[in-house]
């Protein structure tokens, strides 16, 4: 089993997306945050990302926490520029939708981000006993974000982010994040003071993440929202 390429602190998520590509490791997603590469063995996947706080609050809690088959396995979280990160997990698949949203219900804990509510199924148990230890990490993770950033963390537990492993168990993958249509928002209506959880570096960095490609923000968007920052935030560093 392959391990991961060589990256160092100073390199851009493309850039490690690159290496990892000439290493062998194969694109397979790009969601609204990252990037994601599964190694040539089909193990392991690796998650690279210019800026998400929220996802790297909730891999270093699976990493440093007590294992729980409810939650993924993570190997390592290596540093890239900035705030941007690689995190190196087991490989994980699309889940079953109705085992999926069984999941989700048994969980308990609401979607904050407008996706319809869970539909209740035989498939997991809201009594199990790691299923009860995953509730009560992720609330308090989320109420660590709250703190944290104020009017930008979210809850986004649903069917879309719980997969499984390679022997079929549930996995919840993104539990928790920073409200990326917030601060889109927050910059088209020239809203500083919402805005003030992050830096300029932060704001240019989250314009760079996949939620902006084909058919969400697009490129014209981008450069838009870049404009916006550099009038709104002043110069870097401020």
């Amino acid at each position: 089993m392959p391990g991961l390429p060589m990256t160092a602190p100073d390199d851009t998520a493309a850039h490690a997306g690159a290496r990892l590509e000439a290493a062998g490791w194969v694109r397979v997603g790009a969601g609204d945050w990252s990037w994601v590469f599964a190694d040539p063995s089909d193990a392991l996947a690796a998650r690279v990302t210019p800026f998400d706080p929220g996802y790297r609050t909730f891999a270093a809690a699976c990493l440093s926490g007590l294992s729980n088959r409810w939650l993924p396995h993570i190997v390592e979280i290596r540093p890239l520029r900035r705030d941007g990160y690689i995190v190196l997990m087991q490989r994980l698949w699309p889940a079953e939708a109705a085992a999926a949203s069984a999941f989700c219900a048994a969980l308990g804990i609401a979607n904050e981000t407008g996706k319809p509510p869970p539909v209740a199924g035989p498939a997991v148990s809201a009594d199990d006993a790691d299923l009860a230890l995953a509730r009560v990490r992720i609330r308090d993770l989320l109420a660590a974000g709250a703190a944290r950033y104020r009017q930008w963390a979210v809850c986004d537990i649903h069917e879309g982010n719980v997969m499984v492993d390679a022997a079929g168990q549930l996995k919840l993958i993104d539990p928790l994040g920073v409200g990326g249509w917030k601060i889109v928002e927050a910059l088209r209506r020239g809203q500083v003071d919402l805005l003030s959880d992050f830096s300029r570096e932060q704001l240019e960095d989250f314009l760079t993440i996949p939620y902006f490609g084909p058919g969400r923000e697009g490129e014209p968007d981008r450069d838009e929202l870049l404009g916006l920052v550099a009038r709104l935030c002043g110069a870097p560093g401020v």
